[in-house]
Formats: C-alpha cells, structure tokens, sequence
C-alpha cells in the first residue's frame, strides 16, 4: 500500500537479506511501515555459521531461533521536517511546483544492499524498486513506475570463413537441393 510498491507486481531478489521488524506502534508517532515481505513459507535463519559454511541441513528450526515467515526485508518511515525553511529574501521569485509541498524527512531501510548492485539489478523488479525508492526519498512521486525491459543486445558476431559458409548454404547448396528433389522427382514420373 506504499507509494514505493503500488502496482508493483514483478519479482526481486535479496541474496544475502538481514530481518528487520518495526517497532509495535512507532516511535515518537512515526511507525515505519513494511515495504517488502517475504512469502508464509519462508523463515529467517538464526545459524548462519552453519549457513554461510554450506556444512548441515538448512531447515526451519522454532527451538534454535527461526522465525517462521513472512519477515519484513524493508521499511518506510516519513515525518513532517522540524526545521522551518529560511525566510525569502527581498529577491521575488516565481513559486516553483514544489513550494506548495510540506518539507517532510523520509526514510527507507533495507536488509539488503545487494539487491541494488550490479549483480542484482539483472533481477526482474530490482531495478524498478531501487529507482521507486529514490523517487519517493527525493520526494517526486511522478517518477515511480515500472519501467519498460530494456532491449536485449541480439547482434550475431560471425568470421569471415562463418560469413562465407552462410552464404555458400543458402545462395548454392539450399536451392541446388530444391532443385535436384524437383529433377528427381520429374524423373519419376515421366
């Protein structure tokens, strides 16, 4: 139900994610409000020696410390800004769009910083999410989207000799087989 997430329904990924939980309630009345949860059928792990040495069996452990899921990865808290913006001076000018809109501090969390390296942007909503979290931290909503894929670099790299052989197969050897099952055929017959 976040600006952040609305209509936001592609996949992302965090390799490595730390759990977060917010506070019951908030904190001096901001409560931070989950933006990414994982699925009921996931669970944070509490033996991570055991996890990050692949040695033993991963599975949900109640007794050892998992919590069973869904399990928060990141949160969103906003408050209006304390700090009153500096008088204008005695130099008029014009109201920008913006300076209609309360000055207010955002912030967003995240257990995971690798979903927004390169090697995670490649994953589906990676990038959409970062970029939509800039887009509400610098306050200008109207660039929260899902974006279009990109284009996929589909060129064919060929030798000459490749080049040459292409050619030879569909200019001689493909029309001479078209040809010769055409006489074969005519023989036959007659």
């Amino acid at each position: 139900t976040h600006p952040i997430t609305q209509g936001f329904r592609v996949l992302t990924a965090y390799p490595m994610s730390r759990s977060m939980t917010p506070i019951e309630g908030g904190s001096n009345s901001h409560t931070a409000q989950p933006l990414v949860n994982t699925s009921p059928q996931s669970w944070s792990e509490a033996d991570l020696a055991s996890l990050s040495s692949g040695k033993g069996q991963v599975e949900f452990n109640a007794d050892k410390g998992d919590k069973q899921g869904p399990i928060t990865l990141a949160a969103a808290v906003s408050a209006p800004a304390t700090v009153t913006p500096p008088a204008a001076s005695g130099n008029a000018t014009p109201a920008s769009p913006d300076s209609d809109r309360k000055p207010e501090t955002r912030v967003v969390v995240y257990g995971d910083s690798d979903f927004a390296a390169n090697s995670g942007l490649g994953i589906q909503g990676n990038r959409d999410l970062f970029m939509n979290t800039i887009g509400w931290l610098s306050q200008q909503e109207n660039l929260i989207s899902i974006r279009p894929k990109d284009a996929e670099d589909r060129r064919i790299t060929l030798t000459a000799v490749q080049m040459n052989e292409i050619t030879l197969m569909s200019l001689i050897l493909i029309p001479g087989l078209v040809f010769f099952a055409g006489g074969y055929q005519w023989w036959r017959r007659r």
